[in-house]
């Protein structure tokens, strides 16, 4: 009875796991048929490496498909033509944008699209395609893979050079090496000297300093002295100004006279000072002329000479 009971158990979960699939199962089947679908083709020029069938697909950073085919163009075989399936409730407008880019470090390529402004319309098939076109443009890994060749030839053609450059040059780089291996060991057995010229440099600046020291010293003094000198100067000058001021005081009287007085007299002197020096004037003049009689009161007779 026990082992009869264990298997009508085990069969018991068994069936209950089996039904719990099929209702999942019927619950994404549901979830799927309520989807619906657009399909777009998107042209990518050069290689799309990374990139696979039900590769992601997504919109501003959002999972809104997946790759459902990678062919090539029939009319230009650098050129990959990618059909994705995308959700139809994305807004895939004429200025949206695809580029591819990677997925973390895995190496596996993803395509991104971007754009899209509010006023554009949504993007319809043209030209009898099958399909509305989503353009494309060139991602970092695709300027990447197309540039790699480049760059190798480039990288080849630097170490090529270089190696030329090296091998024309080999005699002069030579040269330059010795010459820094003597330099060197003249600079080894110099060292002494070198040392003693910095000894001497640091007594030097050290004498330096301590006459920069006694000159400022001397140059402070003597600014102090000049200082206490113009102070005592014009002290000086402010007694003397003092004293000025007080003898004006003191006679202010006399002057106020004299200047009442005094010098309603001075045209009067003046004149006669002058008629004093034309007076003066004739009596130079009358000496010279004639000396003797200046002298003795009366003229003295020419010489005539014998008759």
């Amino acid at each position: 009875m026990e082992i009869k009971s264990n298997n009508v158990l085990i069969g018991a979960f068994a069936l209950a796991g089996i039904a719990a699939i099929f209702l999942f199962a019927l619950w994404i089947g549901r979830f799927q048929l309520d989807r619906t679908y657009e399909y777009y083709e998107i042209v990518f020029e050069g290689s799309v490496s990374g990139l696979t069938k039900s590769g992601t697909v997504q919109y501003n950073g959002i999972q809104v498909g997946q790759v459902v085919d990678l062919r090539l163009a029939r009319n230009d075989p650098s050129k990959v033509v990618a059909l994705v399936e995308l959700d139809a409730r994305t807004p895939v407008k004429e200025d949206t944008e695809a580029r591819l880019e990677l997925f973390g470090l895995t190496g596996v390529a993803l395509i991104e699209l971007s754009g899209g402004s509010a006023g554009s319309p949504p993007l319809e098939a043209q030209g009898g395609r099958d399909y509305p076109v989503i353009k494309a443009e060139k991602s970092t890994i695709q300027q990447l893979f197309t540039s790699a060749p480049e760059a190798v030839d480039n990288a080849n053609q630097l170490i090529h050079d270089l190696r030329v450059l090296v091998q024309r040059n080999d005699q002069n780089v030579t040269g330059i090496m010795t010459n820094l291996n003597t330099v060197s060991e003249k600079l080894a057995a110099s060292s002494d000297a070198l040392e003693e010229t910095l000894e001497n440099v640091n007594k030097i600046s050290g004498n330096v300093e301590s006459i920069t020291a006694v000159a400022d010293d001397i140059l402070q003094k003597d600014v102090r002295r000049f200082v206490a000198d113009a102070r005592a100067t014009a002290n000086s000058y402010r007694k003397l100004g003092q004293q000025f001021e007080s003898i004006v005081e003191g006679n202010r009287a006399s002057i106020d006279r004299f200047a009442r007085e005094g010098l309603g007299e001075m045209p009067l002197l003046i004149a006669e000072m002058r008629e004093l020096v034309r007076n003066l004037d004739r009596v130079v003049a009358r000496a010279e002329d004639n000396p003797g009689a200046f002298l003795l009161g009366n003229d003295v007779p020419e010489y005539q000479g014998a008759e």
